[in-house]
């Protein structure tokens, strides 16, 4: 062989073997359709949300053949991941939910033209609802023959080319979230009565374990078998849903979070597409391509619920509308809301915005407050919520300066974290807050530090000791001892913020946006790196525990006589410890040593300067919707976030 031609065959290989390496042969992407109607047959028949004519799932179909995408069955994708054989390149799954009569007429029959498969998500009881009666839909009811029957479903369950999967038996429904009427999904809300106030958690999961146990049953007499998969209504599941489903063997669960599933995924909450009449063929192909809409760069805004509060309910529901369409006209990705009642101004809660076991309730409002941002602002909501500072009165263990022999008068009132009765009450109101209200992501305040003389409490000596630590503090703060002792008070504080977050999020609605966590930092701490030993915080921590890092980039609070080139200085120094990907700037809206706003435009510079800096994420605090500070109209040319289309890596 011509040397020539042996160096081709060789390159040739390793390519064919880089990018059989590279390649992935668990991915795959999943599609959720609804109804299908056909204009020709039926062109009368009502059509609702999420349903699609034949002609366009036609158009759909042709698009999967002719690009090359493989559609595969659930049973597929569970053997590739058991290390059977690899899924195919460009593998689709196809889902179609509610059970609509039109999947056994229209989609049956293409899917076996095409010979592709797909799973079908039936609702159980409204399959039991006897014909000529109508379903509950909604707030309208449909004809029962709208739906399948059991003999469509037994007859396509049969079928190579259909698996059918649980929808829930009677879970598709909204109810009562909150005293104020909101409507949330059953399987994720613990419901409302003006008889009995908040569903208990114990009622709560009886409720859904019931509903799980029926549908079991209900898949057995009439299908033979147990039901594997579990497609959430309206793609809404919580941990507890999760564990609770697999109680009965639905191990496999679908979302509406819209991206593609990864060989590392679990497949405990696979992530789906949703389709519908409007999906063109250019929006299909990016999906099945791993492409989608995305926001470039975050855009956040920090609310102080206090501002909302009004003891007269009518205010308080006008101060809200202000918010949302102010938000809605914005621009903008994400609120940072806060949750607990601190109209002090101190950062110490002594009061929560929403059902809890431990603090007093000054209104159920963050629930509330939270389902309109999301619903009708189309925000992001993270609950802004103290790590530490809960002031529930004397008595309890608190935070002790070894100078003063008690709490620090110039900080925060924090509970010792050391004392494992503290941690087991605050997990409770994060437990609370996650089963009870409504949001997207976690921002934890900036109390959660300990000084370079805290905490000397006899809990936390003891803690030292077991961590090998000297157990007193003239010691620790001894040169030979004093790093060692910062971390550790660092990592403590990072596995409990770790801990806050599974119980935030064991009962908390998951759907079509991911769990995110976000830590305040201060920013001497940055400016100022000895300074880790005065607050048992660094940047560089954060980055490894938490999904963001947000700076509190407040020039006037900490002093800078020039706030631009402190800002720049900030801005360059951040960047070589957190990835800008990482990183959110919060800027400051007062001036809190004189109590007086600062200048509209002036905070309009500060982000275009930090924009010039490479800093992607912006935010600022406190946004004074009442008073419209800042003003909208000087702010949203720099601020406002636009969206642009991406590849996802």
């Amino acid at each position: 062989m011509h040397w020539r031609t042996l160096v081709t065959a060789l390159a040739a290989l390793m390519f064919s073997v880089q990018v059989h390496a590279e390649r992935v042969v668990d991915d795959f992407v999943v599609i959720s359709y609804h109804d299908v109607v056909d204009r020709q047959v039926t062109p009368d028949l009502p059509i609702y949300s999420q349903t699609i004519t034949r002609n366009r799932l036609v158009e759909h179909f042709n698009l999967i053949e002719a690009e090359g995408y493989h559609p595969v069955s659930f049973q597929q994708i569970i053997e590739a991941r058991s290390g059977g054989a690899p899924l195919p390149d460009k593998a689709v799954l196809l889902t179609f939910d509610d059970g609509y009569r039109s999947f056994y007429d229209i989609v049956f029959p293409l899917l076996k033209l095409y010979d592709f498969p797909a799973v079908q998500a039936v609702v159980g009881s409204w399959l039991d609802v006897p014909a000529g009666g109508q379903v509950p839909y909604g707030n309208i009811t449909l004809p029962r023959e709208r739906f399948l029957s059991w003999a469509q479903v037994r007859e396509m369950d049969a079928s190579p080319l259909v698996e059918i999967a649980s929808h829930t038996f009677d879970l598709h429904q909204g109810v009562l979230g909150n005293p104020q009427g909101n409507e949330q999904g059953a399987a994720v809300t613990s419901i409302w009565s003006p008889q009995s106030g908040y569903e208990s958690e114990a009622a709560y999961t009886a409720r859904i374990r019931n509903d799980m146990a029926r549908t079991r049953e209900q898949f057995e007499e009439h299908l033979g078998r147990e039901p594997r998969m579990m497609v959430w209504p309206y793609g809404a599941y919580s941990q507890a849903t999760l564990d609770m489903a697999a109680e009965v063997g639905m191990r496999y669960t679908f979302s509406l979070l819209s991206a593609p599933n990864r060989a590392g995924d679990s497949l405990a909450r696979i992530h789906r597409y949703l389709i519908d009449q409007e999906t063109s063929l250019e929006t299909l192909g990016e999906i099945l391509a791993n492409k989608m809409w995305e926001n470039e760069a975050l855009r956040i805004v920090h609310v102080d619920l206090d501002y909302v509060y009004d003891p007269d309910p009518v205010q308080q529901e006008q101060n809200l509308d202000r918010l949302v369409q102010r938000i809605y006209s914005y621009g903008i990705t994400t609120v940072y809301l806060q949750a607990f009642a601190d109209p002090e101004g101190d950062g110490v809660a002594n009061a929560l915005y929403f059902p809890n076991r431990h603090l007093p309730m000054r209104a159920d409002l963050f629930n509330r407050v939270a389902w309109q941002l999301k619903k009708r602002a189309g925000v992001k909501v993270y609950a802004w919520m103290p790590v530490l500072s809960f002031d529930l009165g004397d008595g309890y263990p608190y935070v002790v300066n070894e100078r003063t022999g008690g709490e620090s008068p110039e900080h925060y009132r924090r509970l010792s974290p050391f004392v494992a009765d503290n941690r087991r009450l605050i997990k409770e109101i994060y437990e609370d807050l996650g089963r009870l209200t409504k949001f997207d992501g976690v921002l934890f305040h900036d109390d959660a530090f300990l000084t370079d003389h805290e905490d000397a409490g006899s809990e936390a000596l003891s803690a030292y000791a077991n961590a090998g630590l000297p157990a007193d503090i003239d010691a620790l703060q001894q040169d030979t001892a004093l790093s060692r002792w910062t971390a550790f008070k660092e990592q403590t504080l990072a596995d409990f913020t770790q801990e806050l977050l599974r119980s935030a999020n064991y009962y908390r609605q998951s759907d079509n946006k991911d769990f995110t966590s976000s830590r305040n930092i201060y920013a001497v701490t940055i400016m100022e790196p000895e300074s880790e030993t005065w607050f048992s915080q660094s940047a560089d921590g954060f980055a490894r525990a938490y999904d963001y890092v947000a700076v509190m980039a407040m020039p006037y609070m900490e002093e800078a006589e020039n706030p631009e080139a402190w800002l720049r200085e900030l801005a360059r120094r951040s960047l070589t410890e957190v990835s800008a990907e990482q990183l959110v700037f919060e800027l400051q809206t007062q001036d809190w040593r004189t109590q007086t706003p600062i200048p509209s435009e002036e905070i309009a510079g500060w982000i275009r300067l930090l924009r010039e800096e490479g800093i992607r994420h912006i935010g600022y605090y406190p946004d004074d919707f009442l008073q419209n500070h800042p003003d909208v109209s000087i702010i949203k040319p720099v601020f406002s976030n636009g969206r642009r289309f991406r590849a996802l890596p």
